[in-house]
C-alpha cells in the first residue's frame, strides 16, 4: 500500500519537504546523553537501540509461534480461535444493522459491449458510498459479479486506470462488476475521512478503519444481490494492495464471497515487521500480531477458492515472507482436502502493482471459479480502453452535494463516543474507580512478572550553578534504553519532581521550569520515554518513527502510552535506589503527549504522590480530530502527513497518535482517570481543547470536578493556565 502513497501524496511530499514540515534544529549536544548509540552495544542491549527496534523485533518473534497444525480436526479447532480473535481485532465482533441501501443510479453510459453505471448506496445510514457498476450488454440472465474494492488511490480512487481496466475487461467476460471509492479516497476524499485521522478516531471505540472498509464491502455485496442480474450465489472479490487487505479480510469474514484474488497483499507478519516500511492505519487491528498469523486469516476463507498474487519485485510486501505465507495458506487447503482451490502466483519482474500480468492471472481464475469456464489459466486482456481518470462519466456525485453534507467516519465516531461517555455513571462509584486503576495497571504493566534489571549508568556529571547535572541511562526492559537528566541541588528541600515531555527530555531543560525548582532545593528528573528525544529515531531530516513505533504497538497489543507510563515507572524505580533522593512526596508531571502516560503511571503506581498534567486534552474525544487543509490538493498533498510524524496536525492544536489508546472509551475516560488518581494532589492545566467542538468534554470534566465531593477536593483544575514555574511551585506549596 505505500507503494500507492509514493505515487501520489508522498511523491509531492518530497518535492515540498521544507514548505510542509518546518526543519527541526540540529539538537544540542547539552542534553544528549550518548552521541553514539552504538557506544552501548552489550548485554540486554542491542546496538543502535531505539524504541521502534524493540518494538518491531519483540513482535516479529512472537507472532513466529504460529504454525500449520498437524491435521484438519486441529485446525477447525485453531480456526475459531482464529475468527473469534479477528472479528474482535478488526472490531466486528457484533456487526452493524444492515440498514436500508438507499442505492440510486445518478448516470449510465453505454460502451457498445458494456454499460457503465453511477451508483450511490448507503453502507451506513446517511453514509454514502459512491461506485461505478459495470455490466454487460445483455441482461436477461443471471450472471456471476465480482467486487473490486480498491487500494490507495487517494485522488483519482476508483477512477485509477489500472482499476478501470479490470472491470472493463471482466464486464467483458460476462460478469456483473462494482468497484467503489474506498473511506477517504476518490469521490470520498473529504476531511473527516482521511484513513489516519478517521482510523485513530475509531480505535478509542474498539473499531478500525479496516472494519469500515470491510463493512463497506460487506454492503457493496448485498448491493449487488440486490440487482435482478446477479446471481448471489457467484459474488467474487479481488483488490490490490489496500484493496488486497479489503479482498482478504472480506473473504475471510463473509462466506458469500465464493472465490477472491488477493494482489500485492500476501506476506509473513513476521517477515513483513523486520524488513517493511510504516503502513497505512488501515493496517493497525489491535492486539493482531498476539492471535494469529497472516497465513491463519488466509485459512479462514479455506476451502473456498484463493488465489494469491505477488510480484517478484514489490518492495512494499517481501517476496520472502510472501512464499512462505503462501504455503502455509496451500498446507491448511491441503489439511481440507481441497489443495488446488489455493494458489499461490508469484509474478516475475513486476513491482507492487494490478498490472495486466496481476489482472491476465485473475480472469482465468474468476472465469473457473464463478463462470465454470476454462481451467484458471490467465487469459489475455487485449484491447481494453480506459477513460481519461477526470472524465466526468466516472463520477456519481460531481457537485461532491451528497458526499459532502454527509457525516464522516469521525464526526460519527465521535458522536458515539460522546454518547457512551455521558451514559456512565456520574460521579463514578469507588467500584467504578477501581476499575479504571485495574485498567492503567494493565496498560503499564511490566512485560514479565518478575523484575528485570536496571542496568543504569550515569554517564556523565557535570557541576552546574545551583547544583550538579548528571546524564544517565536506565534499561526499562529487555532492549529498552531510557537516557535521562537529573540535576541535583546543592541544597536539597527533600523533595523530587520527575518531568516527561512529548518532546523530550531536552524540551524540559529549556523550558524555565528546572532553574526555579532547582532553587528551591528540588531534585528534578528528566527522562526521554520510548519514542522520545534520543530514542524517537529520525529518517532524514522531517521524519522520524513514531507513527510506526504507535501503529506496531496497537498490533503487538501494547498501546505507547501504556509502555511510556512503565518506563515512567522505571524511572521512578531507579530514583528509589539513588541515596541522595528523596521520594516523599514524590511528584509527576507530562506534559503533552506524555500527559496522559503520566495519568496512567499515577493511577497505577501509589508512590507518585501528586502528578501535574499540561497541554492535554479534557477527553479522549479531544484525540478525535482531522487535519488542518485549506483545499482538496491540499489534502490530497497531506494525506499522509500523520504517516511522517506520528501526529495529527490539526487547525487548533497537535494531536499525539501515541496518547490513542484502543478500547479506552469504552474502559475510562480522562476526568474519570483523574479522579482514580485522588485524593493524591492533582493539577490540570493548559487543556488545548477549548473550541466549540469539545465544549462537551470540557464541561463533563468540570463537572465531575465540582460534584464529587471530598475526592475532588485535591484536584486543581487550571485548563487555560500555562504550566509554569510559579505556578509548579505554588502548587507544589499548597498554595
Amino acid at each position: 500500500m505505500a507503494a500507492i502513497h509514493k505515487i501520489s501524496a508522498l511523491a509531492m511530499l518530497a518535492l515540498f519537504p521544507k514548505l510542509i514540515f518546518p526543519q527541526e534544529a540540529q539538537p544540542d549536544p547539552r542534553w544528549i546523553v550518548t552521541p553514539n548509540l552504538n557506544d552501548l552495544d552489550g548485554t540486554n542491549l542491542p546496538p543502535s537501540s531505539t524504541a521502534l527496534v524493540k518494538s518491531l523485533s519483540d513482535a516479529a518473534e512472537y507472532v513466529q509461534r504460529w504454525k500449520v497444525p498437524g491435521d484438519a480436526e486441529d485446525w477447525m479447532i485453531r480456526r475459531r480461535e482464529v475468527e473469534r480473535a479477528f472479528r474482535h481485532e478488526i472490531g466486528l465482533e457484533n456487526l452493524p444493522p444492515r440498514t436500508p441501501l438507499n442505492g440510486r443510479t445518478t448516470g449510465s453510459h453505454d460502451f457498445g459491449d458494456y454499460v457503465l453505471e453511477n451508483v450511490i448506496f448507503e453502507s451506513r445510514p446517511g453514509f454514502p458510498v459512491t461506485a461505478n457498476l459495470y455490466r454487460p450488454k445483455d441482461s436477461s440472465r443471471k450472471r456471476a459479479a465480482v467486487l473490486c474494492p480498491i487500494g490507495h488511490e487517494l485522488d483519482a480512487g476508483k477512477a485509477g486506470g489500472e482499476i478501470q481496466a479490470r472491470c472493463i475487461k471482466l464486464a467483458k467476460l460476462g460478469f456483473v462488476v462494482l468497484v467503489y471509492d474506498a473511506i477517504g479516497q476518490g469521490e470520498r476524499m473529504v476531511s473527516g475521512n482521511i484513513h489516519h485521522e478517521a482510523g485513530y478516531a475509531l480505535l478509542p471505540l474498539g473499531e478500525t478503519i479496516a472494519g469500515w472498509m470491510v463493512w463497506d464491502s460487506m454492503r457493496a455485496i448485498d448491493y449487488l444481490q440486490s440487482l435482478p442480474d446477479v446471481d448471489p450465489e457467484r459474488i467474487g472479490v479481488t483488490g490490490n494492495s489496500g484493496g488486497g487487505l479489503n479482498t482478504l479480510f472480506t473473504a475471510a469474514l463473509d462466506h458469500r464471497v465464493r472465490a477472491s484474488a488477493v494482489a500485492g497483499y500476501t506476506f509473513e507478519f513476521s517477515n513483513w515487521l523486520k524488513y517493511a516500511g510504516a503502513h497505512c492505519t488501515c493496517t493497525q487491528l489491535p492486539g493482531l500480531f498476539r492471535s494469529m498469523e497472516w497465513f491463519e486469516i488466509a485459512g479462514l476463507i479455506a476451502p473456498r477458492p484463493l488465489l494469491m498474487l505477488q510480484g517478484d519485485h514489490d518492495d512494499i510486501f517481501p517476496i520472502s515472507g510472501a512464499r512462505r505465507s503462501a504455503a502455509r495458506t496451500e498446507a491448511i487447503y491441503a489439511l481440507l482436502q481441497r489443495p488446488w482451490e489455493a494458489r499461490f502466483d508469484e509474478v516475475p519482474q513486476q513491482p507492487h502493482s494490478y498490472g495486466r500480468p496481476y489482472r491476465e492471472r485473475m480472469y482465468g481464475w474468476m472465469a473457473l471459479h464463478l463462470q465454470g469456464i476454462g481451467n484458471g489459466d490467465p487469459i489475455p486482456e487485449g484491447d481494453v480502453a480506459p477513460l481519461s481518470q477526470n472524465d466526468p462519466r466516472l463520477r456519481c456525485d460531481p457537485a461532491g452535494a451528497v458526499v459532502s453534507r454527509a457525516p464522516t467516519v469521525l464526526s460519527l465516531a465521535r458522536a458515539r463516543a460522546l454518547d457512551t461517555i455521558a451514559r456512565r455513571p456520574t460521579p463514578p462509584t469507588d467500584d467504578d474507580l477501581k476499575r479504571i486503576k485495574e485498567w492503567a495497571r494493565d496498560l503499564a504493566a511490566p512485560p514479565e512478572s518478575k523484575p528485570h534489571l536496571l542496568k543504569s549508568e550515569i554517564d556523565g556529571k557535570i557541576a552546574i550553578p545551583g547544583g550538579r547535572l548528571e546524564k544517565l541511562f536506565y534499561v526499562s526492559e529487555d532492549g529498552e534504553y531510557i537516557p535521562a537528566l537529573l540535576w541535583l541541588p546543592a541544597h536539597t528541600a527533600g523533595k523530587t519532581v520527575v518531568i516527561a515531555d512529548g518532546r523530550g527530555k531536552a524540551a524540559v531543560a529549556v523550558s524555565g521550569l528546572v532553574e526555579p525548582l532547582l532553587a528551591a532545593g528540588i531534585t528534578v528528573f528528566s527522562p526521554d520515554l520510548r519514542g522520545r528525544g534520543e530514542t524517537l529515531g529520525k529518517v532524514g531530516t522531517w521524519q522520524n518513527n513514531n507513527f510506526r513505533l504507535t501503529g506496531n504497538q496497537i498490533l503487538f497489543g501494547r498501546p505507547l502510552a501504556g509502555r511510556r507510563a512503565f518506563d515512567l515507572i522505571r524511572g521512578i524505580d531507579y530514583l528509589q535506589i539513588r541515596p541522595d533522593v528523596s521520594m516523599r512526596g514524590l511528584t509527576v508531571a507530562g506534559i503533552g503527549g506524555d500527559g496522559l502516560s503520566a495519568l496512567l503511571a499515577a493511577a497505577a503506581d501509589d508512590r507518585i504522590r501528586n502528578v501535574a498534567v499540561a497541554d492535554f486534552g479534557h477527553s479522549f474525544v479531544s484525540l478525535m480530530k482531522a487535519m488542518a487543509s485549506r483545499d482538496h490538493e491540499d489534502m490530497v498533498l497531506h494525506w499522509n502527513s500523520a504517516e511522517r510524524l506520528g501526529t495529527i496536525q490539526a487547525s487548533d492544536y497537535s494531536v499525539d497518535l501515541g496518547s490513542v489508546v484502543p478500547y479506552s472509551v469504552a474502559s475510562a475516560d480522562i476526568p474519570e482517570l483523574v479522579l482514580s488518581i485522588a485524593p493524591r494532589n492533582v493539577l490540570y492545566c493548559q487543556a488545548p481543547d477549548h473550541d466549540d467542538a469539545a465544549a462537551a468534554s470540557r464541561l463533563r470534566f468540570q463537572r465531575l470536578m465540582h460534584d464529587t465531593g471530598a475526592r475532588a477536593a485535591s484536584i486543581r483544575y487550571e485548563s487555560q493556565r500555562k504550566l509554569d514555574a510559579t505556578l509548579l511551585l505554588g502548587w507544589l506549596r499548597g498554595k
